[in-house]
């Protein structure tokens, strides 16, 4: 006699009582969890569900009830420096040093840059178009707020300003 899971109630053979019904206890099982991933072309709820790396395809909306909190990650402080938004969605750096930027944004990533301690050192841009048409003048003693994202292979920036 099969018994259930407690979330998903996926059958659990009898151990040694159901030697004739594994496979379509596993039929069952397996059909159930192609429903459950496929969500039956509705929501899936994932509240409560902690998981890296997790990727969800062909999601058209995704509600949110409660917090977001996005990874902040420090890059290097001169030289040349990769953003990439697998690293995090908010990246710093304090600069100590000229510093030339690459970037490994895929279509629909979106980056925003904190950069501190500009001083005189300059700052080189990968290939992009920024709003308002061209690199921004970097405050030398403020914080800088730059945001990166790219659409169709193309890379666009926007400078928010600085903050003291």
């Amino acid at each position: 006699m099969a018994t259930t899971t407690t979330n998903f109630t996926f059958n659990l053979p009898a151990v040694g009582g159901d030697d004739d019904s594994w496979g379509t206890l596993l039929n069952s099982n397996w059909t159930s969890l192609d429903s459950i991933l496929n969500a039956d072309g509705a929501s899936i709820n994932i509240d409560g569900i902690t998981a890296d790396g997790m990727t969800l395809t062909g999601v058209v909306s995704l509600g949110v009830a409660g917090q977001i909190t996005e990874t902040v990650y420090t890059l290097s402080t001169s030289g040349t420096i990769n953003i990439d938004p697998a690293n995090g969605t908010v990246q710093t750096i304090a600069m100590s040093g000229n510093v030339t930027f690459t970037e490994s944004l895929a279509n629909g990533e979106f980056v925003t840059l904190q950069i501190t301690s500009v001083g005189a050192d300059t700052v080189t841009w990968p290939s992009m178009k920024w709003m308002f048409g061209s690199a921004p003048t970097l405050n030398a003693t403020n914080a800088n707020w730059v945001q990166l994202w790219q659409v169709a292979g193309q890379l666009y920036g926007s400078y928010l300003g600085y903050t003291s």
